[in-house]
């Protein structure tokens, strides 16, 4: 099975994951693998899953497998240069 992964822009920052389940009747949406790119704080965070609440997303965009792992490795090298 292939992820639907998916960018979600959010007030607390950008969110990658894998779309784990999308019931129109909920006002949330289950993501799996997810990173949060939060700019303010100069910060990546991981979690296995998170639920996030539809009225929170400001906007989104689906992603390809590939997409989604180089959007990541860009953030990672932002924040977590060597030099």
């Amino acid at each position: 099975m292939n992820p639907n992964h998916v960018l979600l822009i959010t007030a607390a920052g950008y969110i990658v994951g894998s779309k784990l389940a999308n019931d129109e009747k909920k006002q949330s949406i289950l993501l799996g693998d997810v990173h949060i790119n939060n700019t303010a704080q100069r910060l990546i965070d991981h979690f296995e899953s998170l639920e996030i609440a539809k009225e929170h997303i400001i906007g989104y965009k689906s992603l390809s497998n590939d997409d989604s792992r180089n959007l990541i490795a860009r953030w990672q090298s932002d924040y977590f240069t060597t030099s």
